[in-house]
């Protein structure tokens, strides 16, 4: 039986484990931490299709929302994908610009895009906001989805258990086996796992993974000169007053529905201010004094901080994905991109079709030989 070593635990490496092990390979799944201490247990979870200007990227992204029902159809009782749009709206005139900008880019491509007075927001999607300084229409993409992020990893390592990934937890990768070619690893613990190919799912280690090879995928550091923010912040509330079922965003402040009335916060001006970890329960506290000011009837009702998350996005240095086998070194194969939970179930059912032989042509604009190239 081909034996296969998924290393790293979040979103990403749990759907891969899964999917290879749907196919009668034994998957061993790796990592030195628990998945519910990890960046997949606490993100935002905005599933869409991404529009950022390179068409490679939109069409993985729009797959990986069919992908997400598909495994969300095969994971047990507790759900934990919502196919309930996302709501967007501007407090300036430029900013009513952006956001006609950007829905005239995805009605280009034939994603839904809905325009929508307040009153009807107000009527059908999201009684109770703060609409004084509205500008323009609201922007309604009612293909959008969330994911309770800790339920969904938890679900699919559930399902991967029940087929027989065994899980490793707690035990570092400290080196790789093999010398021309992978052929394993070996763990903090001392033990020697011995495989035909080692997948790298491992994030913000996976530098680290790649130098016990000799190879390497450059990814954006915090502080550098880039421009681009990878620290980010996320704050889970208690339960609120206000019940909201889709994804909001605000001029100023991004809302996601958690479990047990909870909601999940995320400010992009925040997380430009973040310079180290220790930042993130005062940082919290000014995220979560926001809220009133879009949805007012969660003003008095003693809603706090229940979670304060600070993570570092595991983002490529030109900003898109990562998909392949890593050249020079025969047998590992590396994933890593930004959009963890949006793309996971996508690139767990990729990696496992290439790991097994059939290269995907969703992933042929991403390998990891740009790099080598540069």
């Amino acid at each position: 039986m081909t034996r296969i070593i998924v290393v790293g635990a979040g979103s990403i490496g749990s759907c891969v484990a899964l999917r290879l092990a749907e196919q009668g390979v034994e998957v061993v799944l790796v990592d030195a931490r628990e998945p519910a201490e990890g960046l997949s247990a606490h993100g935002f979870g905005w599933v869409n299709a991404v529009d950022n200007g390179f068409d490679p990227y939109y069409r993985l992204s729009a797959e990986s929302l069919r992908a997400h029902e598909r495994l969300a159809a095969e994971t047990g009782d507790d759900p934990w994908f919502f196919r309930r749009g996302n709501l967007h709206w501007a407090d300036s005139a430029e900013g009513a610009r952006r956001l006609a900008g950007t829905a005239d880019g995805y009605r280009a491509k034939g994603y839904p895009v809905e325009e929508v007075d307040a009153e009807r927001a107000l009527r059908e999607l999201q009684p109770g906001l703060a609409l004084d300084g509205l500008h323009g229409s609201l922007v309604y993409y009612p293909a959008d989805a969330h994911v309770v992020s800790d339920r969904f990893v938890a679900a699919v390592q559930d399902r991967g258990r029940r087929l027989g990934v065994r899980l490793r937890i707690g035990d570092a990768v400290t080196g790789l086996l093999g010398t021309d070619r992978v052929r394993g690893v070996r763990l903090a613990s001392g033990q020697r796992i011995e495989a035909d190919a080692v997948v790298s799912c491992a994030g913000r280690g996976t530098r680290e993974l790649l130098s016990r090879a000799g190879a390497d995928v450059p990814l954006v550091e915090p502080g550098d000169d880039s421009g681009v923010t990878v620290m980010g912040l996320l704050v889970r509330t208690s339960p609120v007053p206000v019940r909201v079922d889709r994804v909001l965003h605000a001029p100023h402040l991004s809302i996601r529905p958690h479990s047990g009335g909870r909601l999940v916060l995320h400010c992009h001006d925040v997380d430009e201010e973040l310079t180290h970890e220790q930042q993130g329960r005062a940082a919290a506290e000014k995220v979560l004094a926001r809220l009133a000011d879009v949805l007012p009837g969660t003003a008095g009702a003693g809603v706090t901080v229940e979670d304060a998350y600070v993570g570092v996005r595991p983002m490529p240095a030109d900003g898109m994905s990562v998909l392949g086998w890593v050249p020079g070194a025969g047998s590992l194969y590396v994933v890593v991109t930004h959009s963890g939970l949006t793309l996971a179930p996508v690139l767990g059912e990729i990696v496992a079709q290439e790991v097994l032989g059939e290269p995907s042509a969703l992933a042929a604009e991403f390998r990891p030989e740009r790099f080598v190239a540069a």
